[in-house]
């Protein structure tokens, strides 16, 4: 059959650089599926975006959909036709529904029998036709963190659409979606090429929008500026400091990218050179450079949407806007030290933490309060996690971080260096908010770790105990990312404590604050995290593996460790059937039984058997589990296989003797009691 290419570019205002890939991504998904949906199929199907414009191009697309055989059933054979194979008023009706002859009924064995039907062709429609219908639909589908509508139409967008390019097989795809009419034309850069052209009129849609300042390839957009950016650093004796979310951003920010070198003044280098490097991201999305020693220098790369005719004029406006901001900072920077970080704390009682849960000031209370007492269980240094939690706040309340609210944390580390505190209480006050992001590292320091999993559990236990869960997709206070940073600083730190302890312990902080939390206890809050770390593990080990292991312990850096040792012999085919006995041994037991006795005496020679065998091992898999030697103490558990299934099969456990019954039960809690120290193998599924 016959194959074609289609176009499809949705004109725009510029979109935020954040819209575009997901929408792009929804779009080939979208696409995908619509030609599923017909049987249709594509060679290839390609994305492209810049600000202005979302552009899918799919290779040989069938022109047609293919005919297909439809079987639609009706009554029963023995409703449609009598003995004699008569048609029946009802054969009757449904032919004549169907727009066919009672002779053109055929049989139709089915699982629930034989019933009357028809088969027939159902000739495939015509590929533009269904571009026609469900491209608009698609449009309409993409999906924005916000939309908005223009003019006086009723569609919502990411932002206004200008055009409408759709193209099949050398004609225009016709629609009209809220007034906007589709056709063959697509537009150059905006101040470069900005008249329209003829799609089919040209070769390769994407090379015609390079001749016309346009670079539609995302990928090669950031490889033009990572490329240009790093030669412009190395032209200056520098090196690019490199910062892939910046280029991302940077990347879906311009059509035609053209890096520009620019400098500042090198007074502004005695600010922390966070200051400079956040200020150059966040603010004007610049990159920043340093030397080969690693120092940051009087240089930034800014990146233009034009290839400006007079470039310096265009440095000079990037050097002008960076100078004032820079400026700014560094009279901030010169106001805040007049004053030390410890002067500071008092301020923080105006200003609110929560409405329910009080000031900054209370927060920081709880947190001297609950930090050093994590320190303890972790060996840390109580005093200094006790003063980097005193100064943990003050910075909110500099006019560094008011004005650069990105520097939270970092001018505390910053400030608290420059006052003579200790290094490592320094290093706390930054290592609180960490990690910020998902490839982020995580806090390092025993001190830094005491105080980050203090400000995280506080989160999380005071908004759960007003009320304020995550639900769905809305997380608007990012405890879905606390319980994730508590997970990642224990696991990544091999840091061994109980959660359920610290959370019991952040309940009192608030409880002696006289602040009532009403809505949430420390056992939601543990499984709140405990369900984090199920997802974050769910994709590397096997579900029952894991709920089996935490279902027992609140030590998530253990719980990691056991479910590896569970899975790493899980691989191994012959070791799969004695977990499956370990969970007859503990299925079997009555939830809310209790062993008669301690020493159980029998002349039955297989309850013997397993006591004596279980015996034998007993002290040797409890002292493997406490060493957190998991794998030896499942290897151990595996020899009682044998016994445990000679047992089974010899003896009736639930025995109509109660006194029999008792202590072959009693025989088996022992054996689960030790069990239940490693995993609840009664979560294991064959």
């Amino acid at each position: 059959m016959k194959a074609e290419n289609f176009i499809l570019e949705i004109g725009t205002e510029e979109l935020p650089a954040s819209f575009i890939e997901p929408a792009l991504q929804s779009i080939k998904d979208q696409f995908k599926k619509l030609l599923y949906d017909f049987r249709l199929t594509a060679e290839t199907v390609e994305t492209f975006g810049t600000p202005r414009r979302l552009i899918l191009i799919a290779t040989g697309i069938p022109v047609k959909e293919s005919d297909r055989e439809e079987i639609i059933t009706g009554p029963s054979w023995k409703a449609a036709f009598d003995e004699n194979g008569n048609p029946t008023k009802a054969a009757e009706g449904f032919a004549r529904s169907k727009g066919v002859s009672v002779n053109d009924l055929i049989k139709i064995e089915t699982e629930r029998g034989v019933y009357a039907g028809i088969k027939r062709t159902v000739k495939g429609r015509k590929t533009r036709d269904i571009l026609s219908e469900k491209v608009p639909e698609l449009i309409k589908s993409i999906p924005f963190k916000k939309s908005m509508r223009w003019g006086s139409g009723s569609l919502r967008f990411g932002r206004p659409i200008r055009w409408i390019c759709a193209v099949f097989g050398g004609e225009t795809v016709k629609f009209s979606l809220d007034g906007i009419e589709s056709k063959p034309f697509s537009r150059g850069h905006r101040f470069l090429a900005p008249e329209p052209f003829n799609v089919l009129e040209v070769e390769d849609l994407i090379t015609e929008l390079e001749s016309r300042y346009v670079i539609a390839d995302i990928e090669k957009r950031k490889s033009i500026i990572l490329d240009s950016a790093e030669d412009l650093a190395k032209q200056a004796g520098c090196i690019l400091v490199e910062d892939e979310d910046l280029l991302e951003e940077v990347t879906n920010l311009v059509e035609f990218p053209y890096p520009i070198i620019g400098t500042f003044e090198e007074r502004f280098l005695q600010l922390p050179e966070e200051v400079p490097i956040v200020v150059m991201k966040e603010h004007q999305r610049y990159f920043s450079v340093r030397d080969k020693n690693g120092d940051l220098k009087n240089y930034f790369i800014a990146v233009a949407n034009i290839k400006p005719p007079e470039e310096e004029v265009v440095r000079q406006g990037y050097e002008k806007v960076l100078r004032a901001r820079l400026s700014d900072a560094l009279f901030f920077f010169k106001e805040d030290r007049k004053k030390k970080l410890e002067e500071r704390v008092p301020e923080l009682k105006g200003v609110i933490f929560h409405d329910k849960l009080g000031t900054m000031f209370e927060k920081v209370e709880r947190l001297k309060n609950l930090t050093p007492k994590i320190a303890k269980l972790i060996d840390g240094d109580e005093k200094k996690s006790e003063r980097a939690a005193f100064l943990s706040k003050a910075d909110l309340v500099t006019e560094m971080v008011k004005e650069f609210t990105e520097l939270q944390g970092v001018m505390g580390k910053n400030y608290a260096l420059l006052d003579g505190e200790d290094e490592e209480v320094a290093e706390a006050i930054f290592e609180q908010y960490l990690p910020r992001f998902s490839d982020d590292r995580t806090a390092e320091t025993k001190t830094g770790i005491a105080l980050s999993l203090a400000e995280k559990f506080d989160n999380i236990v005071g908004f759960f105990g007003i009320g304020l869960k995550p639900t769905g997709s809305m997380d608007p206070f990012a405890l879905r990312r606390n319980a994730i940073g508590i997970i990642r600083t224990l696991t990544e730190n091999g840091i061994l404590i109980d959660i359920m302890e610290v959370a019991k312990l952040t309940f009192d902080t608030y409880r002696n604050q006289g602040k009532k939390l009403p809505e949430s206890n420390p056992e939601e809050v543990v499984n709140f995290i405990k369900e984090r770390l199920k997802a974050l593990l769910s994709e590397r080990f096997r579900q029952d593996t894991v709920d089996a292991v935490l279902d027992v312990t609140d030590n998530l850096t253990d719980a990691v460790e056991r479910i590896k040792a569970i899975d790493e012999l899980r691989s191994d085919e012959d070791f799969e059937p004695v977990l499956i006995t370990m969970r007859r041994v503990m299925n079997i037991i009555p939830e809310d039984f209790t062993a008669d006795e301690k020493e159980i005496e029998t002349d039955n020679e297989y309850e013997k058997q397993l006591l004596e065998a279980f015996n034998r091992v007993k002290a040797e898999i409890e002292n493997d589990i406490k060493s957190g030697d998991y794998k030896s103490a499942l290897l151990r558990i595996g020899n009682l296989k044998k016994n445990v299934d000679l047992f089974f099969d010899n003896v009736m456990v639930m025995d109509k003797d109660e006194k029999v019954k008792n202590r072959r039960l009693s025989i088996l809690k022992l054996i689960s009691e030790t069990l239940s120290q490693l995993a609840n193998f009664r979560n294991i599924r064959s």
